[in-house]
This record gives C-alpha cells, structure tokens and sequence, in this order.
C-alpha cells in the first residue's frame, strides 16, 4: 500500500472526526476493532463500555446533552443484537445518533456473526445504512451524518469488513455536510390566531416539551408568560424547564405535583411548545379542562394533533414562533409590563399574584406533605428522596432508570435545568438509568451526576458500575431497592394473581458498590445517610452507591392511577 493509500476504515474514521465527532462509546470485536481504533488515531475518544446495550444508552444520553454528533461502536452479530434496545430508546427519543455496526464481509451468510441488520435496525425504529462499496463509502458515510443530524436520526452504519479493509486513497479532504436548516418559521396567519386566543385567555399555562428544550426556548417562553402573566409547566421529557422560575408549576401529567393538578385542570388556554401531550401529560385528558382551548406548536407536522384533538396546530420552531407571537401581541398592546431584573420575573398580572405564589410554593413536590411508611425495616421512598435532594449539592445532572419507582426521581431530585436532567422512558425499557448517568456525567465533566434506579434495573446493567469507577466519574446511584419488580407485584396483586415469582430475596447493593470499587452504603432510616453527607463534605468523589431499602407494600399514586386494574 502507497504511503498516500489507506483502508476505508481509516478514511471514514477520519471524515466523522471532521464532521464533529468528539467521542465513542462502544464495545469493540473483530468487527469493529480498527474502525474504531481509526477513530481514535483521528482524535475521537473512545470510551470502552462493558455492554453493547450500555454503549448505546451512554451514547444517547451524552448526545441529548451535548447535541453533538456522536458515535456508537458495536462488533457484528450479537454485538449489534445486544445493543438493539440502547438503540430503541434512542430511536424512540429522535436522538441523533451514528451506530458502527460491524458487518460479515459482502455476501458471508454462511458466516456465524451473520444477521439480516438493515431489518433488524429498522425493526426498532433507527435508520439503516450500509457502506455499499469501495467507491461510495465517503458518500454513504456523509449521507448517514447528514440524516442523523439533520433529520435527527438515530442511524445504523453497516460495515462490512471487505469494504472496511479495502484500500482507499486518503489525500481528499471530507466531502462537505450540508449547512444546517434554519429555524422553521410558523404560519403569520397561525400566529395571529394564538394571539388572538390568548387575548381572550383568563388562566392561559405554557407547556414546555423535549421540542423546547432542543429549541433553545425557554427564554423566550419565560418573555412570552411574562408578558401574559401565565404560568409554566413541562412534559416529564421537558423536565428541568423554567426551573427556578416561581411561576412554575412543575411536570404535568403522571409525575405531577399536587398543585400542578389543580392549576393546570384550571387553565382555560394550553399553549404546547414541543410536547406531543400524549396521556401521560395530560393523565388521559383528565387534566385538560371542559372548554379550554389547546394549541400546539411542534416542529413535525405529524405530531400535531397526533394524541390528542387541539383548536390550534402550529408547525414551527418553538423559539421562532414563541418571539413572533410575543412580538405580534406587542403590536396588538396585549402585552403586561415586563418585569424588572429587581423583582426577580416576579411580576404579577394575569394568573400571577402573591397569593398564587404561595399557592405554587406549598403545594409543590417539597414542601406538600406525604404520608410517611417507613418502618423498622424499610423507609418511606419519598421520605428517601427528599433527603437524598437536600444533602446532595444543587449544581447537578439527574438521570433516571425507568420503572415503578421512577416518578420520584423527577418530582423530587431537582435539575438545574433541562440539559441536566435524562429521563430514559421513551421504550420503558428498565436497566437504561446507568448507563444514561455515565453519558450526562461525561457530557458534563466535573459535576455531580446522581441516578435513581430500582433494584431490578441497576442488576440488569450493573456490570458497567466498572466503568463508571474506571473513568473516575462522579455518580451518586440510588437504588429504589423492594427486592421485586415491583410495577407487576403491584398491578397483578390487584388483580389477585401471585406475585411471588417477581419477588427476590433481598441483595446487598452496598457490598457489591464495594467491590467493584465504589463506597456503598444500606439505608433503612433517615440516619443512614451519615455517611453521605460525609462524602458531600468532602467533595463527592467517585461513585458512592445508596441501597435504600423502601416499603414494598407502597405503590406510587401514579402507577395506581395510569395502569388500573
């Protein structure tokens, strides 16, 4: 091979360096070993996950934080298979995402590792492209980027190892992406219309979903409740929007507050940015009041109106249309004047006054009262995590697994803001949380990262608890520990069936933190967690699990509410 001549693999690795690529999560085999290697060569990090299906997640999570383009690396065959569900979630999630997946060489059927990928991929819901030939490779690579970034995709990138291994010349610069759209711009008739409705709107609440998030809105969404004295919610994928802002009253839906039930049911104009107000936000419809008037503004038309009928369906970028119809109620003198940086936003006018200030602050997740259960045994979940969230420090990214327990992590482990917090649920798929915790801790170096996780989920992705030691991350694990799955314990029990065969004797969280290298501590009472205030004290470092034994008998309220017998 000429000194100006390379392999496809070395030549691609290179092109998604150039395109952005800034790290790799990945599990590496025969298959994928010097693509991934290459990559490495081209200055993109590689961080060596201990499960395919980890991988994934991490990556899923690292690019939600980030936005940047990011890249999976899986061996052919099972490793592919194993990473499928990591790629579900990312899928399910709109994640832009690139996955190397290591393909037997053109036309091996006969060989082991040989699977029907395309259909696979496509199966779940990702995107499937193929290094086609020798020739096409650049092409096929910029078209797999492009989709992912553009359309954002999460995509699968086929390699078969002829065409890896294959020489090709290396002297061409990387073809060119395509410039990125701008922000897509809302009907000015449509405009005129939520205009006009908020005009005539009495308790108007603004609901802030994952759209507004990637939208870069929430200041303008602030700007825009101000000027009509609304109040604010977000989806539970919106979650860590207008934290802070005291006109807030937290997720809507499954995982709401108490007060965020009662105001949200008040409100006579919902206006949706970026939420697809599936029954989960709006607990059926049942938080949406007779006569009140839904808009909703999302950037894909299919979402519109797709869960749910709404009186006003906007195709627009959240931030776009969020400005032009601030700007268009300024032109009509519909706007309440703004507040002064002295006040804090806090101005009143519309729904805002300090009665309802105060309305919002004590019926909030932490200052309303919950019945506590816990016992000699076990502690109360709620009285668990309340406490957890006062120690902790506040400047933190949150992920949570998904599961029985998972609404208290939301309601009660506060996020700074909304790029701190990932929520894997998009496929409630459990044994997602790790993995996720590892790729917001490397998307944000140096801060405090803290899961929550039940028992059932942490086992079934435990094995990269290494990986979160080896990389020297700082992670907080709470494990929601009842010894059982316990969404089916409780949902089948009601129903009168045996639930002993998802019922398991208890296991030692902390022991097993301990030996892969982490602290670990068991948590029946409050003074339990001595421990780690301690370690808060001295600066959080490394991993430091929490097996906190909670009551089994207590069900979560919205779990009773959304799967009812």
């Amino acid at each position: 091979m000429s000194g100006n001549s390379t392999t496809v693999a070395t030549v691609i690795a290179s092109d998604l360096a150039a395109y952005g690529a800034r790290r790799c999560f990945g599990l590496l085999g025969t298959a994928n070993f010097r693509v991934s290697h290459a990559l490495v060569q081209a200055g993109v990090e590689l961080i060596a996950a201990r499960h395919e299906g980890n991988a994934a997640s991490m990556a899923d999570a690292y690019a939600k934080a980030t936005g940047e383009l990011t890249l999976v690396s899986v061996h052919s065959g099972p490793g592919l298979t194993n990473a499928l569900t990591g790629i579900g979630e990312a899928a399910k999630s709109r994640t832009p995402l690139v996955v190397l997946a290591g393909d037997v060489p053109n036309g091996a059927v006969k060989n082991n590792f040989y699977i029907e990928q395309a259909e696979m991929v496509r199966a779940v819901g990702a995107v499937s492209e193929r290094l086609h030939t020798v020739a096409s490779a650049r092409e096929d690579t910029l078209r797999t980027v492009t989709r992912a970034l553009r359309d954002r995709q999460t995509v699968v990138l086929s390699l078969p190892l002829d065409v890896q291994h294959a020489p090709l010349a290396s002297n061409l610069p990387p073809l060119e992406l395509p410039p990125a759209p701008g922000r897509l711009q809302p009907d000015p008739l449509l405009v005129e219309r939520l205009a006009e409705a908020l005009s005539r709107a009495k308790r108007p609440l603004i609901l802030g979903g994952r759209g507004a998030v990637i939208s870069g809105a929430e200041e303008a969404l602030v700007a825009l409740g101000d000027a009509v004295g609304a109040l604010f919610a977000t989806s539970v994928c919106g979650h860590g929007l207008f934290a802070g802002n005291p006109w807030s009253v937290g997720i809507s839906g499954g995982f709401s507050s108490p007060i965020a039930d009662e105001l949200i049911s008040e409100s006579d104009f919902i206006l949706a940015f970026g939420a697809s107000l599936t029954s989960w936000t709006t607990k059926r419809g049942k938080l949406i009041a007779p006569g009140a008037v839904v808009a909703q503004v999302d950037v894909e038309t299919a979402k519109l109106g797709y869960q749910m009928p709404v009186q006003i369906a906007v195709q627009g970028d959240a931030k776009a249309t969020a400005g032009l119809l601030l700007a268009e109620l300024g032109r009509r003198g519909l706007a309440l004047s703004r507040p002064s940086p002295a006040s804090g936003g806090e101005q009143e006018g519309g729904r805002r006054s300090n009665a309802m200030r105060e309305r919002i602050r004590s019926g909030d997740n932490h200052h309303f009262p919950h019945p506590d259960t816990s016992g000699k045994d076990f502690i109360d979940p709620r009285t668990l995590s309340k406490a957890v969230d006062a120690i902790l420090p506040a400047d933190r990214v949150v992920a949570s697994d998904s599961g029985h327990f998972c609404g208290w992590v939301p309601r009660y482990l506060r996020v700074p803001n909304a790029r701190a917090s990932c929520l894997s649920h998009s496929f409630q798929s459990i044994g997602l949380g790790l993995a996720s915790a590892i790729g917001l801790a490397i998307a944000n170096p140096g801060k405090l990262a803290v899961l929550g996780t039940g028992d059932g989920g942490f086992l079934m992705s435990i094995a990269d608890l290494e990986t979160a030691v080896r990389l020297g991350l700082r992670l907080c694990i709470l494990v929601y520990n009842d010894a059982s799955y316990a969404a089916e314990v409780h949902y089948f029990r009601r129903q009168g069936l045996s639930v002993d065969i998802v019922q398991f004797p208890e296991t030692d969280f902390a022991a097993i933190a301990r030996g892969y290298g982490a602290r670990g501590i068991t948590v029946r009472r409050l003074a339990d967690l001595e421990p780690l205030k301690v370690w808060v004290a001295d600066g959080a470092p490394g991993v430091f699990v929490i097996d906190g034994k909670i009551n089994p008998e207590l069900e979560a309220d919205w779990h009773a509410e959304h799967f009812p017998s």
